[in-house]
Parts: structure tokens; C-alpha cells; sequence
């Protein structure tokens, strides 16, 4: 082959290769709409929680619509606006369960991802693609109880501030924590009431059983905003911090800061960046049709003066 040919070879090679690299794309943008209840306390936390994760992930967006707990209808139009904008997923902290059939069914129709997280359906199947991220409330009410429990050595009179009435957890916690003590002889449940997550609500509602004289030995709290209301009741009372134990739930900040103080006793740790994170890693994976756990369970531990700095080091 005389050296003409070989240097035409070479240099047929050399441009067949250069034409033939594929460039790299940039990652697609995915678009995520979220519909959740007023960021306040552990809500505010889990926001924060799924921005952050999803402003690190390559190419996406996140947008954040509020309504008030109750608020169901004013959600599902929220969730219209979404399916409108054509949204790549929807994320939703139903603030009312009673409207989740119409949005998973707005969802399903539009054929947009769907997640809930924190609180959603009961349903035990979705077809299509939704998901749900959940804390199982019913075991943070057992623990709540059954540590308050040996805290009063059995025996004692207990009340009880829950959170919404149309929100799960607000539902099984208080579930979870009648059934542990229902299997203690010594202790008796003198006093129920709601005060809807809200620290002043507890608050008021705690000042009216203490102007009306109800003898209490404990508080269990469905949150920790309504346990810290709670401790504040009892401070404006000047009634001793250890005359009455307050339990809470979710371990945020305020709520490990009022441990410290011993204002209240205990707490159970709701993972509030795992579960933001899953919601968002859900809803990614639903968008490039991957398969997801349908329901993606999140942990709860018991937060007590003896492991408390594991906590706070989070």
C-alpha cells in the first residue's frame, strides 16, 4: 500500500470518529409541585427538607403551594394548578383526608406521578403511579405511652392534646397511645382535647383544665408545638415543672431545646430529612418510571434525657 492510500485511510478514520462522538446532554429538568400545609414547627422542617434535597438534584425544580389544615378543597385546586402547569410530579401533605380520593384520582387521570408524604390515604393499593412516604404514627403513640408509663411507675391521670381531627397522625397516635394504656391498670385518661399542631391552642387548652382544677399527672402531646404550649400553660400557672410530665412528638428543635430545660420529658424523633429526602427521590424515580415501594415507611425513636444528645448532634 503506497503512503498516499495510508495517510487518506487515516484520515478517513479520524473524521468517520470525530463525527461519530455523541455530545453530552444536559439532564432533563423535572419540574416538582408541592401542596402542603403552612410550614410551622415539624412541617417547616420537612419543607425544608425537600427543597434542599430537590435543589441538589441536577436539572430540578420545586415549587410550594400552602393551604390551611381542613383546607381540602382549597388543595385540590392547587393540585389543578399543577396538572395545568404540567408539573413533571406532585408531592402532597394532605391537609385533609377527605379530598385525597379527588386529587390521586386528578393524579391518575393526568397521568402525573404522585406522592404523599407525612399524611395521606388509608387505601392499601394505588394503581398508576403514586407513592407514599409515611411515618407509622400508631407506633410513635405506643412509644409515647408506654415511656410515660414507666416514668409514672404505672400509675397516674393522663390528658391528651391531638392534632387535627381529618389528619392521620393526629388520629393513630392518639390511637397508639389508648391502647398502651388501656393495659395499664394504674393509669386513667381524664382529659382529651384538640388544639390542631398549634403551640397557642395547647396552650389555651391546658389553662382551662388547670382553671378548672382537673387533676393531671401527665401530658401527651401529638406534637411538640402543642407539648411546648403545654409547658407554657404550666409556667403561667406557676404550677412545678415536675408536677406534671409533658411528652411530645417529633423532636424539632424547640422541642430537644424544652427537653433540655426539663420542660417536657420525653419526645420520639420523627426523621423529618429522611422523609423529605424519600419524597423527593419517590417522585424522581416515578417521573423515569422506575419502581418505588408504594409505601415507604419512616422510623420513629424515642428521645429521652438519657440519649437526647444523639439528637441534638443531627
Amino acid at each position: 500500500m503506497n503512503r498516499t492510500v495510508v495517510t487518506g485511510w487515516r484520515l478517513l478514520v479520524l473524521t468517520l470518529g470525530a463525527s461519530s462522538a455523541v455530545p453530552v446532554q444536559p439532564a432533563l429538568a423535572q419540574s416538582l409541585g408541592v401542596a402542603m400545609v403552612s410550614p410551622d414547627g415539624f412541617s417547616e422542617l420537612l419543607r425544608d427538607s425537600m427543597r434542599d434535597y430537590a435543589n441538589s438534584q441536577p436539572g430540578t425544580s420545586i415549587r410550594f403551594e400552602y393551604a390551611e389544615n381542613g383546607a381540602g378543597a382549597k388543595q385540590i385546586e392547587q393540585v389543578k394548578g399543577f396538572i395545568a402547569a404540567k408539573v413533571d410530579a406532585i408531592i402532597v401533605l394532605a391537609v385533609d383526608t377527605s379530598a385525597t380520593t379527588t386529587i390521586t384520582r386528578m393524579a391518575q387521570e393526568a397521568d402525573v406521578p404522585l406522592v404523599y408524604v407525612n399524611n395521606g390515604p388509608h387505601e392499601d393499593w394505588f394503581a398508576g403511579r403514586v407513592a407514599l412516604v409515611l411515618p407509622n404514627d400508631f407506633v410513635a403513640g405506643r412509644l409515647q405511652m408506654t415511656k410515660m408509663g414507666q416514668i409514672l411507675n404505672g400509675r397516674g391521670r393522663i390528658a391528651i392534646i391531638g392534632g387535627p381531627a381529618g389528619h392521620s397522625a393526629s388520629q393513630l397516635r392518639t390511637a397508639g397511645v389508648k391502647e398502651v394504656a388501656a393495659d395499664l391498670p394504674g393509669i386513667s385518661i381524664v382529659a382529651e382535647a384538640a388544639a390542631d399542631w398549634d403551640r397557642r391552642k395547647a396552650e389555651q387548652v391546658v389553662s382551662g383544665w388547670l382553671s378548672r382544677g382537673e387533676k393531671i399527672d401527665a401530658i401527651l402531646a401529638n406534637n411538640d408545638e402543642m407539648a411546648l404550649g403545654a409547658a407554657n400553660a404550666l409556667q403561667a400557672a406557676k404550677t412545678p415543672r415536675e408536677q406534671i410530665k409533658i411528652a411530645g412528638v417529633d423532636a424539632t428543635p424547640d422541642g430537644l431545646k424544652a427537653m433540655l430545660q426539663k420542660r417536657i420529658v420525653l419526645t420520639i424523633q420523627q426523621d423529618a430529612k429522611a422523609e423529605g429526602q424519600s419524597a423527593i427521590s419517590n417522585a424522581l424515580k416515578l417521573i423515569n418510571k422506575e419502581h418505588v415501594q408504594q409505601y415507604d415507611w419512616v422510623d420513629f425513636d424515642l428521645v429521652t434525657d438519657k440519649n437526647i444528645s444523639k439528637f441534638i448532634e443531627q
